[in-house]
Order: C-alpha cells, then structure tokens, then sequence
C-alpha cells in the first residue's frame, strides 16, 4: 500500500507538482484526473495544518475549475516550478513513469470518457466527442469528481453517462440529506469512522475507502443527524463535493434519518 503519511506529517510548504499529459481529444480525461489527485492530496495535507503550494506542467484548464479543482501556484516545466514555488517538488503525480528524485512519485490511472454497453457506434462515437466535465442535461459538473474518486487512482476508469448519472443521483440524495441533517441539533463526529477516514486518506489517498464510510454512516439508524452533519461537511474539506450546498435552503419533505 503507498504511504505518503511521513511527506505530509513534515514542516514547512509541502510542494507538489502534477505532471498533467495533455490531450487532444476531450474524452481523455487523465490530465484532468491527475490534477484532481494533486487537489484531493492537497486537501489532505491542509487538514494535518501543512501549508502546500501545487505546480503544474500543463497549462489552466477550464475544466479544472468545473470539477472544483483548485488552482496551480505556478505553471511551467519541473526545473522553472522547483523555481517559483521556492524549492524542489516533494510530491510528483503524474500518469506516466516518472523518476522522482529525492521525493515520492504518485501514479494515476487513465480515465476516459467511454460509451454505455448497448449504444450503437454513432452514440459511442458522440459520448467521446462530449466534453464530460461540463454540465449536459442538467447534470451537475461535480458528478464527475464523485465518479473518479469512487475509483483507486491507479487504477483505469471508463467514464460512461450511466455512471455519471448515477453519481449525479448520488451527490443530490447526499446533498438533501446533510440539508436534513443540517436542521438538527449538532453532534460530535463518531471518531473511530472519522480515524478511519483519515488513515485510509493519509496512507493511501483511498478515496473510495472514504466515500463507503460515508455510505454506511448515512444509512446508520443509530447515529444523530446532527453528527451525521459534521462527519460529512468535515471530510468533504478532502472530498470537495460540496454536499453543503442546499443547507438553509427549501427541499423536498424527504426525509433522511
């Protein structure tokens, strides 16, 4: 199992660089998923009080910005960011074999915008053409960072629009759900599910560790909504999903206990 425990548990900025492949057809999404491990690793090391500072060797990318990545600090090749973000990379991410010296190399796996079994040619010829991170018939462009985070990542996706749907289907039951909760008494978080979620996040940016963690405590009948509400707005500090959106706001009278 990877262990980037001792790169985030140091002193000072953590630097990292994410090695993005640029590419030229809009279904390959393995640029924007390795930008998207360098944000969620990013968000780990914040939450252990480490100061980071991100480069990339690609250039913005609006897509990036849809799927709530945050910014790079600097753009450029390794030598030019080692430059301006004031020392060396300790963390590479990158999608391809990368000798990294001196620090930890972190592969990603590919992920590609891929058709639904039973589609005739023309409509998988269409699902690889449509640019997956923007929103398309209502779907909300965060459905596609629930989807890769359900994922290991080094392991290869194939984004499909049944998945993204169903990921889409997801993030609005989990947003109605910590609306709900929302309203009750506060609650402290159940701290075993909590030290879980975060040695999984610390040792093996397992994200979908995470995301069943959260999956079973929303279905737990003997946890208060009102804890149910914090563990899901703290760890969504990583996750990035925004699952607190609709609080104070008008929903169904479904209710999620």
């Amino acid at each position: 199992m990877l262990s980037i425990l001792d790169d985030l548990a140091g002193f000072g900025p953590l630097r990292m660089c994410a090695h993005a492949p640029s590419a030229d057809d809009p279904g390959d999404l393995t640029g924007l998923r390795v930008l998207l491990a360098a944000d969620v690793l990013a968000r780990v090391a914040e939450l252990r009080g480490r100061t980071v500072l991100i480069g990339w060797t690609c250039p913005p990318a609006a897509s990036a910005d849809a799927v709530n990545i945050r910014p790079a600090d600097a753009h450029g090749t390794p030598d030019e960011l080692a430059e301006a973000l004031g020392g060396p990379p300790a963390v590479h991410l990158t999608s391809r074999t990368y000798e990294a010296v001196g620090g930890l190399s972190l592969h990603i796996g590919e992920a590609t915008a891929g058709a639904d079994q039973g589609a005739d040619q023309d409509a998988e010829s269409e699902s690889r053409r449509e640019p997956e991170t923007e929103r398309d018939a209502g779907r909300d462009a965060l459905a596609l960072r629930l989807l890769l985070l359900g994922h290991p990542h080094h392991e290869a996706v194939d984004v499909t629009a049944q998945a993204l749907d169903a990921a889409d289907e997801k993030l609005a039951n989990w947003r109605k759900a910590v609306a709900t909760w929302a309203e009750e008494p506060s609650k402290a978080m159940p701290a075993d599910l909590v030290d879980r979620a975060r040695s999984a996040l610390e040792n093996g940016l397992d994200t979908p560790a995470v995301l069943r963690l959260l999956g079973k405590l929303e279905a737990a009948v003997d946890v208060p909504g009102g804890a149910k509400f914090e563990t899901f707005a703290y760890l969504d500090r990583v996750l990035g999903l925004e699952v607190v959106r609709d609080v104070g706001r008008s929903h169904s009278a479904e209710v999620y206990r």
